[in-house]
């Protein structure tokens, strides 16, 4: 990493923590919530990084729902926005056929991706630091990042090619937790500590094995919270005749606020931990 670079980064890192407050090395976890909740107060506007993320997201699928030929009526898009990952399933794998409609959605998957990465690097970087920045560092840090994203959504997408409520699916389900567990501070190291996709989720996992435990349980933590509000969602899908728009709303507003609040946590959590294990020079770009 760049002298110029290594001085941003450690001034990012002294942001995160309040005057007069213990060292990084004396903090315990059970100050994290604490910090997080410091963080909201004083930057109000981060909502705004995830936020922009969904609407991304939203968007990508809505070209994707219309050039299939389906109707573009509100109730049905956003019945089908829910539960995008299904409908990818339903119409692009499990009739794998390789046609202009396939090559689209893998064209604006891929954009998504990379407009994600875009928005993701600042975002972390207005967390550690001062005011709230609008682009990436370089073209490079975008490259890794989207890199990274793109494999966990293949890794996601291997489930998706199996058969739907089969064991092998469930298998299939299991086995990608570990991974997703091991690289869990992956795009945070891409950022903070200027490494490269590769190394950096050797970095992950290096950083999780020395705080196996906490990171499993915060990531299992999150994981049932997010499954329950789904269900809540669920429901409300399914039983609702004519669907207002207070409810894709409020389920955009609510799930960023939900990645926001683990980010946050993620970030001071891996931040403790890499003060302990100081990255190989031979790792960084």
């Amino acid at each position: 990493m760049r002298g110029r670079d290594t001085r941003r980064l450690g001034q990012s890192h002294l942001m995160l923590y309040s005057a007069g407050t213990a060292p990084v090395g004396g903090m315990v976890i059970a100050e994290v919530p604490r910090r997080v909740w410091d963080r909201l107060i004083r930057k109000q506007w981060l909502i705004l990084y995830p936020l922009a993320v969904s609407v991304i997201n939203t968007a990508a699928f809505l070209v994707i729902y219309a050039f299939n030929g389906e109707v573009l009526g509100w109730s049905e898009f956003f019945s089908a926005n829910f539960d995008r990952w299904e409908y990818v399933r339903g119409q692009f794998i499990s009739t794998f056929s390789f046609d202009g409609t396939l090559a689209l959605a893998c064209a604006v998957g891929l954009a998504a991706t990379v407009l994600t990465a875009m928005i993701r690097a600042p975002f972390f970087r207005a967390v550690a630091g001062p005011g709230y920045p609008r682009a990436p560092h370089n073209w490079r840090e975008i490259a890794n990042l989207a890199a990274f994203y793109l494999f966990m959504n293949l890794v996601l997408m291997i489930r998706l090619a199996m058969p739907a409520g089969s064991v092998l699916e469930q298998v299939v389900a299991l086995a990608a937790i570990p991974i997703f567990v091991l690289f869990v501070f992956a795009d945070y190291v891409i950022v903070y500590e200027g490494i490269a996709f590769l190394p950096a989720l050797r970095r992950s996992i290096q950083l999780f094995l020395r705080r196996w435990l906490v990171v499993t349980a915060i990531f299992i933590v999150v994981q049932v919270i997010f499954a329950g509000v789904f269900r809540l969602y669920e429901v409300s899908y399914q039983h609702t005749d004519g669907i207002s728009i207070i409810l894709p709303v409020s389920q955009i507003v609510i799930e960023s606020l939900m990645v926001l609040l683990f980010d946050l946590t993620l970030i001071f959590l891996y931040d403790r931990i890499r003060k302990e294990i100081p990255p190989r020079e031979t790792s960084r770009v």
